[in-house]
């Protein structure tokens, strides 16, 4: 029985809920589910180590500053925004977990694409993508095609974005021609992305801690960004690293952990497969004075790629290690390669709550087990966690 699975049983009639089926539930009640489905999954699969009771969110709604609507067009009944599945035409989706900000947005756009003259530019377009904080917003226009006329059509609406009242600091198009279902393409074109920016800055800012962190609109970010310093904290604490370390943050993206915790480090390196991403991190670097001890390099993560862009191993250089997989969890191979470096600390983070239990125990078979783990209720109002687990030689 998988987590989710586990929430069901608590509370049956989350079956026919949507994308966000705990979203009704009091938060205190949701919290108490989550606990006792985690607990209960925990001991099912007779996982070791301390399980902490859930972290939760200081902001449980209204929380999530990535935010997207699928863009359709009935000829005879109209558009409609939705939020991926089939909408009725003439619908702009709404949720309890975005800020009003964002939905006031989406009803911005959904009058002027209703409008006959932006119904061609309307039928190009995939998704309308809301990125940013709680106050400053960048729009992704996600379209199908690129020719003189959307370009018209596109600077148009950008001028009226800019005048409106509606916290829009910058908006680009980004060029996807399979219309895919991912709203950022999950399959990037080796030559680059087809981006134009319409206005504003080419980046978007995180602040966190005492930096400013960079990144392009296109890459990933947390989308609970309320949350950000206390997992950043908590993830300190829990890798424990020191000024003697060497700090591995593998699936690095733009440098989140690599700075925040590798900044105190002897020395820091991040790997992520999305050069774009590293780039940037690699401009935060020399923007802070720190490129000297905080290394990044673009490379998707297997074994044989560690092996050949991880700095050598020296036995007067202890290491710790981050890794953040996505949802589906690290190449095979990657866990085994890790260990053979003998890390004295590693955290890793699990934002598959179900992965949990193949990450612990591909560790433990390579000499490493839990000392506790750690769930976040980053993604509240849904069933899923973000979990962090410490682990340490089991010798």
């Amino acid at each position: 029985m998988n987590y989710a699975d586990l929430i069901l049983k608590r509370i049956p009639r989350l079956a026919y809920g949507g994308a966000e089926p705990m979203a009704e539930l009091p938060y205190q009640q949701e919290v108490k589910v989550k606990n006792e489905a985690l607990r209960e999954f925990w001991d099912m699969n007779r996982l070791s180590g301390e399980l902490m009771p859930l972290v939760e969110s200081q902001l449980p709604r209204a929380y999530r500053t990535t935010t997207k609507r699928r863009v359709s067009v009935n000829e005879q009944r109209g558009l409609s925004l939705a939020f991926g599945e089939e909408t009725e035409p003439g619908v702009c989706a709404a949720s309890d977990l975005e800020p009003a900000a964002h939905n006031a947005i989406y009803v911005y756009f959904f009058n002027k694409l209703s409008h006959p003259a932006y119904k061609p530019f309307a039928r190009a377009l995939n998704w309308i993508v809301i990125r940013g904080n709680y106050t400053q917003f960048y729009v992704v226009l996600n379209i199908s095609k690129l020719d003189a006329s959307i370009v018209r059509k596109a600077k148009q609406l950008a001028e009226d974005m800019q005048k409106a009242d509606l916290g829009i600091t910058a908006a680009m198009l980004f060029v996807d021609p399979t219309r895919s279902d991912y709203y950022l393409e999950a399959e990037r074109p080796v030559d680059g992305l087809d981006l134009k920016l319409l206005f504003g800055p080419r980046l978007l800012t995180l602040a966190v801690e005492d930096l400013k962190l960079k990144y392009p609109p296109t890459v990933f970010s947390q989308v609970n960004e309320a949350f950000v310093p206390r997992m950043v904290s908590a993830a300190r604490e829990m890798l424990g690293a020191t000024s003697k370390d060497r700090l591995l943050d593998l699936y690095c993206g733009y440098g989140l952990f690599t700075f925040t915790l590798g900044r105190n480090c002897r020395e820091a390196f991040g790997i992520e497969l999305a050069g774009d991403s590293i780039i940037t991190a690699q401009e935060t670097a020399r923007r802070l004075g720190l490129s000297g001890r905080i290394k990044f390099k673009p490379a998707r993560i297997t074994a044989e790629s560690l092996q050949a862009h991880l700095p050598p191993m020296r036995p007067d250089q202890p290491e710790v290690i981050l890794l953040d997989p996505p949802r589906q969890g690290a190449d095979a191979g990657v866990i085994s390669t890790l260990a053979l470096r003998s890390p004295r600390r590693v955290l890793q983070i699990c934002c598959g709550t179900d992965e949990i239990v193949v990450a612990i125990r591909e560790w433990a078979n390579n000499g490493y087990r839990v000392e506790k783990a750690l769930p976040l209720d980053l993604f509240s109002g849904t069933p899923n966690l973000e979990t962090l687990i410490s682990l340490v030689p089991a010798n």
